[in-house]
């Protein structure tokens, strides 16, 4: 008797165990034929595409007069944020992406500065409700090295503000 009671107490252990063993499996081959969480993915998504994660040089924020011109007439435009690669522009209608155009700096303690610059992002399509400021990222591109070097000369100003 007590080895019939030995094998009945194997024989479900046993059995716990392969069901066990089949869940695990099922769950591992799901999510790989499956994939991901798509709640998971999304956040992912959201780190990889945030701005910040991209650029290569620190902004400084500030709050410059400046206008752009994409060929269609200037627009006097505001200036948030700044650094050596690019800035952060403020405008009521940005330029579709990949737009050349050409933005005159202005702070107030230096000359105007010309540059020319490339949308490579805007939220004119994203809601008002969700936008705190309507504009464009610009990447300042084929600038002579004077350019870059005034550029620079007032990054380092606000620096030492």
């Amino acid at each position: 008797m007590n080895s019939n009671i030995m094998i009945n107490a194997l024989g479900i252990g046993g059995a716990i165990f392969l069901v066990l063993l089949m869940v695990w499996f099922v769950a591992v081959y799901m999510k790989r034929r499956v994939g991901p969480d798509p709640f998971q993915t999304g956040s992912v998504a959201l780190q990889k595409t945030s701005w910040e994660e991209k650029r290569q040089q620190p902004r400084m924020s500030v709050s410059w007069k400046a206008t752009i011109d994409d060929g269609q007439g200037p627009s006097n435009v505001q200036v948030k944020d700044v650094s050596h690669g690019g800035a952060f522009v403020v405008c009521k209608a940005p330029p579709p992406l990949k737009t050349g155009l050409r933005i005159t700096l202005m702070p107030a303690e230096y000359e105007p500065l010309p540059l020319n610059a490339e949308v490579i992002w805007s939220n004119a399509n994203v809601p008002t409700d969700k936008v705190v400021n309507r504009g464009m990222g610009v990447r300042f591109v084929n600038n002579d090295e004077a350019a870059r070097n005034s550029l620079n000369q007032m990054i380092v100003a606000c620096f030492e503000e």
